[in-house]
């Protein structure tokens, strides 16, 4: 059986998306076959940022109306191995992911559930960006997972600057996670070029050390303040701060 991540806040725009993507991305470059449930069933936002838009022949649509089987909704990444994603597009009954992912389940060892198929998910994942808004959000998500019999519940701090910090502007992912009293799964750093469609190299590097915390290989969160140390790290918030 797979163990079935449902990643999830109720605001939009804290990166839920990207993060499950993201997650996808370093779970497979570990070996683990991963699939990425896209619950965005108007645009296919995780085939989006995967990579694969277009790519599907069938989807969720499809399954519901019963005109394929759920394994034929799965489209394979074309350059990483071990990934996969089940879009959803044009989907209109929820209920069918969740008969879809049970379906696959066995083909899979880590399936990241895109705000979707709550109900087939073993714990919960809630994203947050560092700012009030989204910390209330997260809040207000946590006890609505709690309410609906899911307890083990992590927290990802997304879109962490580590010059805000520093400067006072917002709280260090730790802080954040005491906030809300919530384990802190990862750390990801703000990534200005994502909405361009690219992914830095230290964007990556966390989401490696995120894909080795839910695995169990080794604990650790991504480090956003040392590269905003010294002269350089002076510089970097200062051009932060125009921008």
């Amino acid at each position: 059986m797979a163990r079935k991540i449902y990643m999830t806040n109720l605001k939009g725009g804290t990166g839920v998306t990207t993060c499950c993507v993201g997650l996808g991305f370093a779970l497979a470059e570990l070996g683990e076959r991963t699939l990425v449930v896209d619950g965005d069933s108007i645009s296919g936002g995780a085939l989006q940022t995967g990579g694969c838009a277009n790519m599907q022949v069938y989807t969720l649509a499809d399954y519901e109306k019963g005109a394929c089987r759920a394994k034929q909704t799965l489209v394979a990444h074309p350059k990483i191995s071990n990934l996969s994603f089940m879009p959803s597009l044009g989907l209109e009954d929820a209920t069918a992911a969740e008969r879809a992912v049970e379906e696959v389940d066995g083909l899979f060892d880590y399936i990241l559930l895109d705000k979707t198929a709550r109900a087939t998910s073993d714990c919960a994942i809630i994203v947050t960006e560092p700012y009030v808004p989204s910390i209330k959000s997260a809040d207000c998500c946590k006890a609505i997972l709690s309410d609906g019999g899911i307890k083990d519940i992590g927290l990802i701090v997304n879109k962490l600057n580590g010059g805000q910090i520093l400067s006072g502007e917002v709280m260090t992912a730790q802080e954040i996670a005491s906030v809300l009293r919530l384990p802190l799964k990862a750390v990801i750093p703000e990534d200005l070029s994502l909405p361009v469609g690219k992914w830095k190299k230290s964007t990556m590097r966390a989401f490696r050390v995120a894909a080795d915390m839910t695995t169990g290989k080794r604990e650790g969160i991504c480090n956003v303040l040392k590269s905003y140390f010294g002269l350089n790290g002076f510089i970097k918030r200062k051009v932060r701060e125009r921008l």
